[in-house]
C-alpha cells in the first residue's frame, strides 16, 4: 500500500540553493515500502528522463521538451536566418513556463541563466504536484528538486576550472601524446 503522505512528512524541506539534506540514493531508499512498485518505477523513469505512463512524469517530460524547443528556437534565431530549427512535438503548451524559460535565456550570465531555468523547474514541479496533502506527485516533485539541488551542490569554481582544462587538454595533441606515454 502506498503511503506518500507519511513519506513527505518525514522529509526535510528543500529550496533551490539548499545543500541537499540527503542524497538521491538515500531518498530512493526511503521511498521503498512507502510507494508501490508502479510508483517506484515512475520515480526511476522521472529521474532518468525516460518515458513513462504516469501523468506527472509525462507532463514533466513534455515541459522539458517545451524548454528545449524554446531554447533551441532562441539559439537558432541568435545564429541567424540560415540556421534551421525543428521543434519536437509534445502534448500541451504552458505559456507561463515558456515565458520563464524565454526570460532565463535572455540573461547574458550563464550561471544566472541556469539558475533561472532551475527556478522554472522548481515552479513547474510545484505546479504539477498541486496543492494539498502529500501525494505521490509531491514525492516526484521532491525528487526533481533534490536532483537539482544535488547538481548545484556539485558546481564550484574548481570543478568548472577542471572541466574547462579537460576540454582544452583533450583538444591539445601534445598533451594527448604525453598522457598516452604515462
Amino acid at each position: 500500500m502506498s503511503s506518500p503522505s507519511y513519506l513527505m512528512a518525514s522529509l526535510p524541506m528543500i529550496e533551490l540553493g539548499d545543500v541537499p539534506p540527503l542524497t538521491l540514493e538515500e531518498f530512493r531508499h526511503r521511498c521503498i515500502g512507502m510507494l508501490d512498485e508502479s510508483e517506484l518505477n515512475a520515480l526511476d523513469a522521472l529521474l532518468a528522463g525516460e518515458e513513462c505512463d504516469d501523468e506527472f512524469v509525462a507532463a514533466y517530460q513534455a515541459h522539458e521538451i517545451q524548454m528545449k524547443n524554446v531554447s533551441g528556437r532562441l539559439r537558432a534565431q541568435a545564429w541567424g536566418p540560415e540556421v534551421r530549427f525543428t521543434e519536437r512535438s509534445f502534448p500541451g503548451y504552458d505559456v507561463t513556463f515558456a515565458k520563464m524559460i524565454q526570460d532565463a535565456f535572455a540573461k547574458s550570465n550563464p550561471m544566472e541563466k541556469e539558475l533561472d531555468i532551475d527556478k522554472a523547474r522548481f515552479w513547474l514541479v510545484d505546479f504539477l504536484a498541486g496543492v494539498g496533502e502529500g501525494t505521490v506527485k509531491h514525492v516526484y516533485a521532491y525528487a526533481i528538486k533534490l536532483q537539482i539541488c544535488e547538481r548545484w551542490a556539485r558546481l564550484s569554481e574548481s570543478a568548472g576550472d577542471a572541466a574547462v582544462l579537460s576540454v582544452i587538454n583533450a583538444n591539445d595533441p601534445a598533451y594527448a601524446a604525453q598522457a598516452s606515454q604515462e
